[in-house]
């Protein structure tokens, strides 16, 4: 049983959809297929929602002509006549429930979040009803199926969290059949439903997500994510020319490098294949025989698998007087930071001198706010509070390399020579990622200098020896 999910890029129009059927078709069966949006139209959707809310009718009669023409133009590529004539019946359905979500938006004069997420919802839809019609046309049994009835969530709108329990049962209730038929099942992704029967979505990084919570629903013995990149690289390729595809990487290491900034996969959204160890296979659709990158329970090899940095950081410090004081302070931080919604990144302590270090999103309102509303939390002890705005966390991960002694000295080390200021550094316990965080503009500069170092030497010989995809179609569903 495999997984196998399609990015916007990857369904962008007629032919990208045609080669997407065709990875499809060469894999086994039982399949299960999740889509994205196409490429844009997303992004009108949600212009086409704020309009509403604005009353622009003008502008929004333009916005949603764009939609039909974009989802009208990909089923130009539907070969069998009557596939086509049944693909554009739905999809005037799906465009007019949509014109009533716009009409009950600028209505309201206001766009809720329930509301935004029922409008989005028309993009994945109208896909996966492409896309089954693909199929059929070409000769495979399929059945589209949108996933506010399989994946079940609260009622977060715009970000709602999944609940695993009731998405099983739904899953075998309404995919299970249709594969017992034979049928290639089409869901859309980044979608799901509330307790209510509300349309949700799941938030970045949705369509991935809906993947891996469909493949554990189903135990799939493989998730694959397609996407317009060759597999997870060793680096930004804008930052470092000469990034490579890591050929392989463990979970833990994947949701390292997806932590701290690597934009391939979301942290969450292996989690649900972690938990059940299905290996998740990040492929290009523009490359299709090339192997990618699989994610896997364990590790593989001994040396840093990536460089990757995050920006737009702040860095605060808190000293206390006294050692005993340190908990009660940290606690009171933390406390402070959750009310105020700041994604905290990395917190370390050195206890010597009596401070606790965090690394935070730096959106927050910057260090000015940040550090009075801490202040005012710690107003009844004589801690000290700093803050350092624009900085970048660098992180080389590999578990492997991390686990060696002196690896964090090592990387200390180059960036020192290179010349970049380090504000504070850790070799985490999982021995998976060696972090430091150094002033932003700096950033592209230390993640060149460790990944020459740590990874240059290895490209050459890699590349020479990695496989092609074609030599790795046959054992899919066997890996891990």
């Amino acid at each position: 049983m495999i997984v196998l999910k399609f990015g916007g890029t990857s369904v962008g129009d007629a032919a990208r959809v045609a080669e997407a059927c065709t990875i499809v078709e060469s894999q086994p069966s039982p399949r299960a297929v999740v889509v994205s949006a196409a490429s844009g139209v997303t992004n009108l959707l949600l212009e086409a929602a704020g309009v509403a809310s604005q009353s622009k009718p003008d502008d929004l009669s333009r916005i949603v002509n764009a939609i039909r023409e974009k989802h009208f133009g990909i089923a130009a590529g539907i070969t069998d006549e009557n596939e086509r004539a049944a693909a554009l019946a739905a999809l005037d359905q799906l465009h007019a429930a949509l014109d009533a979500a716009l009409i009950d938006v600028a209505a309201a004069g206001i766009l809720s979040k329930r509301d935004s997420d029922r409008i989005v919802a028309t993009g994945e839809k109208s896909m996966s009803v492409l896309f089954a019609a693909n199929l059929r046309a070409r000769g495979t049994a399929a059945a589209h199926v949108f996933a506010d009835r399989v994946i079940a969530t609260d009622d977060r709108f715009s970000a709602a969290r999944p609940d695993r329990v009731r998405t099983r049962a739904a899953s075998d209730d309404v995919v299970r059949p249709l594969l017992g038929q034979g049928c290639t099942v089409v869901m859309t992704g980044f979608i799901g439903f509330a307790p209510d029967g509300s349309t949700t979505t799941l938030g970045r990084g949705g369509s991935d997500y809906s993947s891996t919570l469909l493949g554990a629903a189903l135990e799939a013995d493989e998730v694959q994510i397609w996407t317009d990149v060759p597999g997870v690289l060793s680096a930004d390729p804008r930052q470092v020319p000469d990034a490579r595809v890591v050929p392989a990487i463990s979970f833990d290491e994947a949701q390292e490098l997806a932590h701290f900034g690597a934009k391939v996969l979301h942290p969450r959204t292996i989690r649900p294949a972690v938990a059940l160890g299905i290996p998740v296979r990040i492929l290009s659709t523009f490359a299709p025989n090339e192997p990618g990158t699989i994610v896997t329970r364990e590790s593989s090899g001994d040396s840093v698998k990536a460089v990757t940095a995050m920006k737009g950081l702040m860095l605060l410090t808190i000293d206390v007087p006294e050692l005993e004081d340190l908990a009660a302070a940290a606690a009171l931080v933390f406390g402070q930071l959750s009310l105020d919604r700041v994604e905290i990144v990395q917190v370390s302590q050195a206890s010597s001198r009596r401070r606790m270090t965090y690394l935070v999103d730096g959106s927050a309102g910057g260090c000015s706010r940040v550090t009075r509303r801490i202040e005012d939390a710690l107003r009844d002890s004589d801690a000290s509070v700093g803050c350092t705005e624009d900085v970048a966390v660098v992180a080389a991960v590999g578990e492997g390399a991390s686990a060696q002694p002196a690896a964090l000295a090592k990387m200390l080390g180059l960036l020192d020579r290179a010349g970049v200021p380090v504000l504070a550094s850790s070799q985490q316990a999982n021995n998976v990622a060696l972090v430091a965080a150094v002033p932003g503009r700096f950033a592209a500069k230390a993640v060149e200098t460790l990944h020459e170092a740590f990874i240059g030497q290895q490209a050459a010989s890699s590349k020479a020896r990695r496989p092609r995809r074609s030599r790795l179609l046959g054992e899919s569903v066997r890996v891990g």
